[in-house]
């Protein structure tokens, strides 16, 4: 049944997606460009991401389309209309590869290593709609980095239509598999200027 399992699993195409096309009102500019490595964030969580993918994407909205339209990576685009938020940027994923799976990142997550998507990777349930970490409490599951299955594609469009937009409310309803993360603190986000500049005093 684990080599069924394995296969099944190995034969769909899995997709990284970079969630880069929030408002940043927090912040106060485009936390996809801010730089807490050798390169702006959405580089760098592309980078990460590329071992494990097929292809990444980074999810935009439509002014960033524009403004990426010549750059030569990926872009899915915010497709749903009145639908705000990283949600979007999911349903607009699936809306555009409905067979794959779609390894999914906030690009606000500056701490996150290999070392979270090995074993993130290593605990997938492809038999479950998703896959994804409880959240720095230990009680509900993180929805800004999560695996998602094709399965959940119909489960996602029921929820929208039914009013429900919360990524983390989807993987609580869709009964996801959830795993312990290997250290809490990579899936920090960093949201505002105060937490930046605490990250950086840190380090």
């Amino acid at each position: 049944m684990e080599s069924e399992t394995s296969n099944a699993r190995n034969a769909v195409v899995l997709n990284g997606l970079v969630l880069i096309g929030g408002r940043s009102t927090r912040m106060g500019r485009d936390k996809s460009l801010l730089t807490y490595h050798e390169k702006n964030q959405r580089e760098h969580m592309t980078d990460l991401l590329s071992p494990y993918c097929d292809t990444v994407f980074w999810s935009v909205n439509k002014q960033q389309a524009l403004e990426l339209a010549d750059s030569g990576q990926p872009l899915i685009v915010d497709a749903i209309d009145n639908l705000v938020g990283p949600l979007n940027g999911i349903m607009s994923a699936f809306k555009t590869q409905p067979d794959a799976a779609w390894l999914v990142v906030a690009c606000d997550m500056p701490l996150l290593t290999s070392r979270t998507f090995d074993v993130l990777l290593a605990g997938r349930n492809s038999a479950k709609p998703a896959t994804a970490f409880y959240d720095s409490d230990g009680r509900f599951p993180e929805p800004l980095l999560a695996l998602w299955e094709p399965s959940v594609w119909p489960l996602l469009q029921e929820a929208v239509a039914a009013g429900r937009y919360s990524p983390r409310q989807m993987l609580m309803l869709t009964d996801a598999h959830l795993l312990t993360p290997p250290d809490v603190q990579e899936l920090l986000n960093i949201n505002d200027p105060v937490a930046q500049a605490a990250l950086k005093h840190q380090g």
